[in-house]
């Protein structure tokens, strides 16, 4: 996987300064198509990608033909078997996670939160791995990070990457949110809080670096 250098990610998450809540614009990403890309289109791939694709987070979590099968009121009642036919094959290394959501649904579906903790986690960790990521163990290194909140355990709101000072301590948030031509959002970094604060749920990955294009578009801070 492809590493920030050390005085970079020290610009992205300097040590003993303000990290203001909506942080500092990347320069670049206020071009299109990035501005048009949603906050998990940022943390999963580093680039543009329509929602429709096949494994960006509300193809995988929302859609007919993710993860789930889901009654009228769009909520989960069995996982698709026809999705993980297909990730098991592809991507074994998601395999583990499958079984995970598979041996902890009917427990979660039933209001256990401990096992919607499991499926909320295993999901999270699927769709970073079918998007190219390396996760790492809960022991691993917190250099790279990737932020999920949400207001559910089967959904997500938002998303947004985490680096990590040389220092071994201060952490800061890289986020975006939709952008339009007449709206552009770019890219923040050096952000103090997760946005969507409110979400009663946070899941973190810890990842063994990033994809290339987030490498790309984070070096354009200088």
């Amino acid at each position: 996987m492809p590493y920030l250098s050390g005085a970079q990610r020290n610009l992205l998450a300097p040590a003993g300064a303000d990290h203001p809540r909506d942080g500092e614009t990347v320069p670049t990403s206020d071009q299109a198509p990035f501005y048009y890309s949603a906050c998990w289109g940022w943390a999963l791939t580093g680039e543009y990608e329509s929602a429709d694709n096949a494994y960006t987070a509300p193809t995988i979590y929302n859609s007919d033909e993710g993860a789930f099968v889901f009654d009228d009121e769009r909520v989960p009642t069995a996982l698709n078997a026809d999705f993980f036919n297909t990730t098991d094959i592809i991507f074994p290394q998601t395999v583990p996670f499958h079984q995970v959501l598979a041996d902890n649904l009917q427990a979660a579906l039933d209001g256990d939160p401990a096992a919607q903790d499991a499926c909320r986690v295993a999901l999270m960790t699927i769709t970073a791995q079918l998007n190219g990521h390396t996760v790492l163990p809960d022991n691993g290194s917190g250099v790279y990070t990737m932020f999920m909140k949400t207001s559910s355990w089967y959904g997500w709101d938002h998303w947004g990457l985490g680096i990590q000072n040389t220092d071994g301590v201060t952490t800061t948030y890289q986020q975006k949110v939709s952008g339009s031509q007449i709206n552009p959002e770019p890219l923040q970094y050096n952000c103090g809080d997760m946005w969507d604060e409110d979400q009663p749920l946070e899941t973190v990955l810890k990842i063994d670096g990033l994809l290339p294009a987030q490498v790309t578009m984070l070096n354009n801070v200088v």
